[in-house]
């Protein structure tokens, strides 16, 4: 028999009681891999020794299968939310997004075509500041665990954001005409990038998407939180293409009045994004119980060091969204140099990013039927498919090419609302590995994870259009660089999400894997 893991003072007498022994058959060390569905099950062990021994399947849930059930396990928090809460918490990322989705998308060509600074400048300052502020999401992370207020430690840090956050995101495109073209605006875009992204970004998103994982530990009622979350993401894009295309068609080769043209497109829409975060803040809860409310730095680190299905779950998110963030900032380019046409813009964010309006009502059943992580790999495939055509599809063959863009943007999205579904189930899995519950820390490193996909994908994309003769301001692109927007479009993106497809194959914990976890957690919580 495994013995029990002595994982606290406070819980030795309790851990090691007659009865909390593993069966032979469920102990880690010996665990051997069976065949469910033509794929491997196995919940992997962590791989530090000091947890090695850990009892996943306790005596209540022995009990619960000797009945032939595996209901999920009692909760610690709310299992249900409102359909206000489900609103509420997608609006909450429609606002994120009115900083995201501008730097991604609008934010390269600004600084191209409009601050006229050339396409290797722009992604070297890309590389750079979302490489730092990917390690101030971490630090941000620590904050929130050691924060316990009387309103919660998540919703503070969103209400105290937002307004820095919405004028900053403004800011970016502020760049006085003075300065377009000189060293200066190269000074203006790093400092203000860094602003909005590393500092008022990071402490409004890190406690956004950390909030999930405290207001349900459901995994059907997460898996609608992170609908939801798509469904903001996608309405705002979405938004954001139909505000600002027709300015990009009206004032081409005007950059003073193409910047005073998105100022007055974007400061209605941070009013809209302030009142979604108001909203966020008034009708969401933090329902899930701690056993410690706060968490210092070195068990948060631990907790992450334990977490394999974090770290496996992080390796396919950056293969994934390298390409994703490498296409995203291109669909400007490639609408206008490729296709001919910058009134398209519109169209082609719509296919991408307002997919995910179609088939994420899909993505919850499947879930349930197909396991997240299977699903993740299908719909990882589905992005290659549209990548391919993107990158082979004719100029004058319209159709073909929007076909290509909503599979691309089925994929993303549902990636996407995947990927945060279990990025909450992590914070579990964590728990159970290192008996601390760190849900900043562990939204942060994943943050992390994303952020330096972003900062990889986006410098690459943009390179390589530079190294293929990009030229910002003149009237029309060389041969060369229309292949070139070709290439990071669709060459890149497939590349990278088949190397996602390959590392989800070694993620650890599959849903009823996750099931049994809880219902362990949930016997350490009624011993306590």
């Amino acid at each position: 028999m495994c013995r029990p893991r002595q994982w606290g003072t406070a819980h030795r007498a309790s851990r090691a009681r007659p009865g909390n022994e593993m069966p032979p058959d469920r102990c880690p060390a010996t665990v051997r891999r069976s065949r469910h569905r033509g794929r491997d099950r196995r919940l992997g062990a962590p791989p530090d020794d000091e947890v090695r021994g850990r009892a996943m399947t306790t005596a209540h849930t022995r009990k619960r299968r000797s009945h032939g059930t595996d209901a999920p396990p009692r909760s610690r928090g709310a299992r249900s939310l409102t359909p206000l809460q489900f609103l509420a918490y997608g609006g909450g990322d429609a606002a994120n997004n009115l900083a995201f989705s501008l730097a991604v998308t609008f934010l390269p060509l600004y600084l191209t075509d409009v601050a006229l600074i050339s396409p290797a400048t722009v992604g070297t300052i890309f590389l750079v500041m979302r490489f730092v502020d990917a390690f101030t999401d971490v630090i941000m992370g620590s904050v929130i665990d050691r924060t316990s207020t009387r309103i919660g430690k998540f919703r503070p840090w969103i209400l105290a954001g937002s307004i820095p956050l919405i004028a900053l995101a403004i800011a970016n495109f502020a760049m006085p005409a003075g300065l377009h073209g000189t060293v200066w605006a190269v000074v203006w875009a790093a400092v203000a990038y860094f602003l909005m992204g590393s500092v008022a970004y990071t402490a409004v998103n890190i406690p956004y998407g950390s909030l999930a994982a405290a207001m349900t530990d459901n995994g059907t009622e997460r898996s609608r939180l992170a609908l939801f979350r798509s469904f903001g993401t996608a309405i705002m894009q979405v938004a954001l293409a139909l505000a600002i295309s027709p300015a990009l068609s009206a004032y081409a080769g005007d950059p003073d009045a193409l910047q005073s043209a998105l100022i007055r497109t974007l400061i209605p829409l941070g009013v809209l994004a302030l009142a979604l975060y108001v909203l966020l803040f008034a009708v969401s809860r933090e329902n899930v119980r701690r056993s410690v409310d706060r968490v210092s730095l070195r068990s948060s680190l631990r907790t992450i060091a334990s977490n394999r299905a974090l770290q496996m779950l992080g390796a396919s998110s950056i293969a994934y969204l390298l390409g994703l963030f490498a296409a995203n900032g291109l669909v400007a380019y490639y609408t206008r140099d490729v296709l001919g046409s910058a009134g398209l813009l519109a169209v082609f964010v719509a296919a991408i990013s307002g997919t995910v309006l179609v088939v994420g009502w899909a993505v919850p059943p499947l879930i349930r039927r197909l396991g997240k992580p299977r699903l993740f790999r299908l719909a990882a495939g589905v992005g290659v498919v549209g990548a391919l055509i993107l990158m082979l599809v004719p100029a004058d063959m319209l159709w073909l090419a929007v076909l290509g863009a909503l599979l691309f943007g089925a994929s993303s999205g549902s990636v996407n609302a995947i990927m945060w579904n279990m990025e909450a189930d992590t914070v579990e899995y964590g728990e159970w590995a290192s008996g601390y519950r760190s849900e900043g820390t562990t939204y942060a490193v994943f943050s992390f994870l994303r952020k330096l996909a972003q900062a990889l994908g986006g410098a690459v994309g943009i390179w390589m259009i530079g190294w293929f003769g990009y030229q910002g301001g003149v009237p029309a692109q060389s041969d060369s660089a229309v292949n070139g927007i070709r290439l990071a479009m669709g060459a890149l993106p497939a590349a990278a999400m088949l190397l996602s497809i390959l590392l989800m194959r070694f993620y650890p914990m599959d849903d009823a894997a996750h099931r049994r976890i809880l219902a362990d957690l949930d016997e350490r919580a009624r011993r306590e």
